[in-house]
């Protein structure tokens, strides 16, 4: 029994090189112009647009991403790296109201995306989700989704962000 459970938990498993990480990692670097559509949910009252620009660079030797992101009413710092001994991406998100949450992510090399999931530190039962697909070096499209415990969708987010 314990075999086909390691051989599994293999499968899944994403060991990748330094050099592979990186060249995930750069798939972000750069300016963009973004767009979001906001959906009208629990934590939004009314559907929404919002424009603005992130600055993606890699720091620290180029082990991690920091992208900066300004958008109309706030700001946000991301620091995404690629982890070796969990074999997961990790993504911290710091915003200017003071508020922060920490993703895991999984690359699909066939798919080109990245599929992050919440952390819920705090155990109130919120599930989360981000696609992010990379159908081109000039443009990402991403789904944000997250729920409660219960599954009532809490936010949704479609948004594009192309290459400037």
């Amino acid at each position: 029994m314990i075999l086909p459970f390691l051989g599994t938990g293999y499968l899944n498993a994403q060991k990748l090189s330094k050099n592979d990480a990186f060249d995930i990692l750069t798939k972000w670097e750069g300016k963009w112009k973004n767009s979001a559509v906001f959906e009208k949910s629990v934590w939004t009252a009314e559907r929404t647009q919002t424009r603005g620009i992130s600055e993606t660079n890699l720091i620290l030797s180029n082990n991690y991403l920091e992208i900066m992101v300004y958008n109309e009413n706030n700001t946000s710092k991301h620091i995404i790296c690629y982890d070796q001994t969990s074999s997961q991406f990790n993504r911290w998100e710091f915003k200017s109201d003071g508020s922060n949450n920490f993703w895991t992510g999984k690359w699909n090399k066939a798919d080109k995306s990245m599929t992050w999931n919440y952390i819920d530190f705090l155990n109130y039962g919120i599930n989360g989700k981000i696609i992010e697909n990379f159908n081109s070096k000039d443009i990402i499209k991403i789904k944000t989704v997250m729920k409660d415990k219960t599954g009532k969708t809490l936010l949704r987010i479609n948004s594009t962000k192309k290459k400037i």
